[in-house]
């Protein structure tokens, strides 16, 4: 099994949508069974609230399927169970890296799964309201991320 985990600041926005786009990348490759997602934030101060409104609603218009599920801190104990953990901006990866120390060689920009927009922070659309700019480079990293899973499992396509 390979875990991946999505950072942002409250996981009410970037990491929901993030994870809500990668189950269905996974369940349309067929790596169900083979790849296992979460999200968490680095605060606290949206914990135990639902994926903001906006975001709900460009998901239910691209026809992704909603997680009802209520956002959460990340926890520093429990890191070592994931293969990938993705970081939304550099200001969460700092924070991050302060919090939990021993698995910063481990953690990445969520960005590096986009070739054109590598190194770059995906913004926060809380702040921005830029939703539909961000669903779009979360769609585009989700799909780069999957076919490396697919490249690391050698996993092959049914005949």
């Amino acid at each position: 099994m390979i875990n991946v985990l999505f950072i942002c600041l409250g996981n009410i926005c970037r990491t929901p949508m993030a994870e809500a786009i990668f189950r269905k990348r996974i369940e349309e490759a067929g790596l169900s069974g083979m790849v296992a997602v979460d999200s968490a934030g680095i605060g606290h101060w949206h914990e135990g609230k639902y994926m903001h409104p906006s975001a709900r609603e460009l998901l239910v218009q691209k026809g992704i399927p909603l997680l009802e599920k209520p956002a959460k801190q990340v926890q520093a104990d429990r890191l070592d169970a994931y293969d990938y953990i993705l970081v939304m901006d550099q200001l969460n990866l700092q924070d991050l890296s302060a919090l939990a120390p021993v698995y910063s060689s481990r953690y990445q920009l969520f960005s590096e799964f986009i070739p054109e927009y590598a190194g770059k922070d995906i913004e926060d659309p809380f702040f921005t309201g830029e939703f539909e700019v961000v669903y779009e480079l979360l769609d585009a990293g989700c799909a780069e991320l999957c076919q490396t899973i697919k490249q690391q499992t050698q996993w092959k396509e049914p005949v």
